[in-house]
């Protein structure tokens, strides 16, 4: 049934993947933002930052660096908002290196690189990703055609991203944690592949794996509508507020580790209608992806790029599991939306 599913769904967007393209609906758009605004923006986002390095009296990465006791990474930041500034943040990094390929200003990719010290400090490895994936799709829509050196470029930004992943990780879980827990062969571990890729293998595997097991473990479903609504469809910052007071029941994955989480964006739809949920989720993240692409944010926007890139990513990204409900990417898409229906018009208060 897998098999079947996902040939179902590749050729879907394959097929609407070439008419996007037979059509022209995307098109290689230079970002006109002024860097005066991205320098507001930015201005005001650190800002906000600082008062929750403030509020939270700690800095995770010097925690952990130094071993001391401190705020935890999982545990930093002040509830709705720090959710709101790290897809903000995501977003203006996006953004930023858009508008610098389009002007080569400077300053815009010094501004880049600072937007990221952030996530540094209270280790988000999410921001740190998220941003270096959307760069690259940007990137490769900028380039007119990707000379063998730019490639040779691109595989050792890709390799560096990845290993970058894999520091951060065993900096969070504190060491061999992670090789021990999932006990790791000897053979790779006596390898000479650095042991930062593992996290990368056991991520892109897991998903799969938790897919195939929840299938296998999941036999006559009491079909809930609401809840698969509710928590399959809607943002986080919805649903985890809003779910307990409401009493609508979550249910969840068929876990092959309790620890290993993601089964790609279809796993927990199977707990809530069988079959009919993957299904039904993908038409629902189809529609999304083309409404935003091709309405709520035009071609002739500033930001038709950016978006467009962010919707890559949350294809890529999908294989772990539904970034669409996640807050730090639905957001992203919403600001996409809310500056390119604004960037045209002008504000004039009558007296």
């Amino acid at each position: 049934m897998m098999v079947v599913f996902f040939s179902i769904t590749f050729i879907f967007f394959g097929f609407f993947g070439f008419m996007v393209d037979y059509l022209k609906l995307v098109r290689k758009t230079f970002s006109k933002t002024k860097t005066e605004l991205i320098n507001r923006c930015a201005f005001i986002l650190l800002f906000f930052y600082l008062i929750e390095f403030v509020v939270e009296g700690g800095i995770p990465l010097l925690s952990k660096l130094l071993n001391q006791t401190g705020v935890h990474y999982l545990e930093f930041g002040i509830p709705i908002l720090h959710g709101i500034l790290i897809s903000f943040n995501s977003f203006l990094i996006v953004h930023t290196f858009s508008t610098y390929l389009s002007t080569k200003d400077k300053k815009l990719l010094k501004l880049y690189f600072l937007l990221y010290i952030p996530a540094l400090l209270f280790l988000s490895r999410s921001i740190l990703m998220l941003g270096l994936l959307s760069s690259i799709f940007i990137y490769i829509h900028y380039s007119n055609n990707l000379k063998f050196k730019n490639q040779i470029k691109l595989l050792f930004l890709c390799t560096g991203a990845l290993y970058l992943f894999g520091v951060l990780g065993n900096l969070r879980s504190g060491g061999d944690y992670i090789y021990d827990q999932s006990m790791a062969n000897e053979d790779f571990m006596e390898s000479s592949i650095p042991k930062e890729f593992y996290w990368t293998y056991l991520y892109v595997a897991s998903p799969l794996a938790n897919f195939q097991n929840t299938v296998d473990k999941t036999s006559d479903v009491d079909k809930d509508f609401v809840g698969f609504i509710f928590y399959e469809n809607l943002p986080q910052i919805i649903s985890k507020n809003l779910g307990g007071p409401f009493n609508i029941v979550q249910r969840d994955l068929k876990r092959l580790i309790p620890w290993l989480t993601v089964g790609t964006t279809y796993a927990k739809s199977i707990s809530y209608l069988g079959w009919l949920g993957p299904y039904l989720l993908f038409i629902f993240n189809l529609s999304i992806y083309l409404v935003i692409l091709l309405l709520l944010v035009p071609k002739n926007s500033s930001y038709h790029i950016t978006t467009l890139s962010i919707l890559s990513v949350i294809i890529l990204l999908n294989i772990f599991s539904n970034m669409l409900v996640v807050t730090g990417i639905s957001f992203q898409l919403a600001y996409c939306v809310i500056f390119a229906f604004f960037e045209n018009k002008k504000i004039v208060i009558k007296s």
